[in-house]
């Protein structure tokens, strides 16, 4: 019985190789939401620079001139996404 008890103690013994597997683990996991929240704060980013330039852009040229510009460009890529045509390879 007590070499039994003495076998469970030393296989669940705090050592620093076990210590080190936990520790790997939870800096895993901190590293991958620390990327998911960078990747998170560049969208951010990303979308109030494209409101700044868009307001920048309405206040210097007026709405119509933007909204018109914008028309132009979005017909263009619809154009350019119609003429694209997906077919299976046989």
């Amino acid at each position: 019985m007590l070499r039994w008890l003495a076998n469970l103690i030393s296989h669940h013994a705090p050592t620093p190789e076990k210590h080190a597997k936990r520790s790997l683990n939870d800096l895993r996991m901190e590293l991958y939401q620390s990327e998911q929240h960078l990747l998170e704060m560049q969208l951010r980013t990303d979308y109030y620079r494209a409101r700044i330039a868009f307001l920048e852009e309405v206040t210097t040229k007026g709405i119509e001139q933007v909204s018109d510009q914008r028309k132009r460009q979005q017909e263009a890529s619809q154009a350019l996404r119609s003429g694209l045509k997906l077919t299976a390879a046989q």
